[in-house]
């Protein structure tokens, strides 16, 4: 291995650790806040990219201005999710509420598959074809351009929580809801905005995967599988946590595909998050216990 190779992989691991990070922060925030479990988390994430492939396949629309559309249409889908799916079960055993987004996630897949297709698609734009050749490292458009809106998202979600009422309010219930109801905190409305803002944070990560990937409809269940590895590594205490989190399974991801073949890659992340569940213990069931 020589160091240009060595610089170049750590450079791909880097970008791909900011998509990473931009695909696991809505999870992060469902799980770390309400304690949810969404299933239907990869669904929304290939929802997202086909929503946006549409947009600027069908008219014309540029994909980063396609966001301005897919955020707030899934807020709204996540806000209507939570009132009409899970607020009626919140005080259900989890299993429920994880069963109804495993069937969410059914629907969803479902539904794309129905209107399109298995199809493999890939957002092709005449600006993000090339490279940014900075001499030790070559930097492709399309990760670059993604990779900006994972870091954008985390950095937005990072000041939401921490500068403003609603954010404070958000951890304050993530710390102890009783307590927060008791403060005057509507935890309500609050689970409502929550919810709604991990869905339209996994739509525009599902933009990030349109600009950055060959994705297929019926493969979202491989992204499931490494947002739930960014969170089990470190993600779901904070957007920090996320990044780091992130940008470790990226960089291990390029760095395993020096020494492995392309298959086995996949293999060894998938046993790399096994062994974060046994690690460390607690797992995904004692998820409430870390901090926003």
């Amino acid at each position: 291995m020589t160091p240009e190779v060595l610089i170049q992989t750590l450079g791909n691991g880097v970008l791909l650790g900011l998509i990473y990070t931009g695909i696991a922060l809505g999870l992060s925030l469902t799980l770390g806040v309400l304690g949810i479990v969404n299933m239907a988390h990869s669904a929304m994430l290939i929802f997202g990219a086909v929503i946006s492939w549409q947009l600027v396949n069908g008219l014309g629309l540029d994909p980063f201005l396609s966001i301005l559309v897919i955020l707030p249409l899934f807020f709204l889908l996540g806000s209507l999710l939570q009132v009409t799916i899970l607020r009626p079960v919140e005080r259900q055993p989890e299993e429920t509420g994880l069963l109804l987004l495993f069937g969410v996630m059914i629907v969803i897949e479902s539904a794309v598959l129905m209107i399109w297709t298995t199809d493999p698609r890939t957002l092709r734009l005449g600006y993000l074809s090339g490279s940014l050749d900075l001499g030790i490292v070559t930097v492709p458009f399309s990760r670059l351009a993604a990779a900006g809106i994972g870091l954008v998202a985390s950095l937005a979600l990072y000041y939401f929580l921490q500068h403003t009422m609603l954010g404070r309010a958000t951890r304050a219930m993530a710390d102890n809801r009783d307590a927060a109801e008791v403060m005057g905190i509507d935890t309500t409305r609050l689970s409502t905005l929550v919810f709604g803002l991990g869905v339209a944070l996994a739509g525009v990560a599902g933009v990030a995967l349109a600009v950055a990937f060959t994705f297929a409809p019926q493969e979202h269940v491989r992204w499931l599988g490494w947002a739930f590895l960014i969170v089990i590594v470190g993600g779901l205490g904070s957007v920090p946590a996320t990044v780091a989190a992130g940008l470790g399974v990226g960089i291990t991801e390029s760095l395993l595909g020096l020494f492995l073949p392309f298959q086995y890659v996949y293999l060894a992340i998938y046993v790399l998050l096994a062994a974060a569940l046994l690690l460390r213990g607690e797992g995904l069931a004692g998820a409430r216990e870390r901090r926003m």
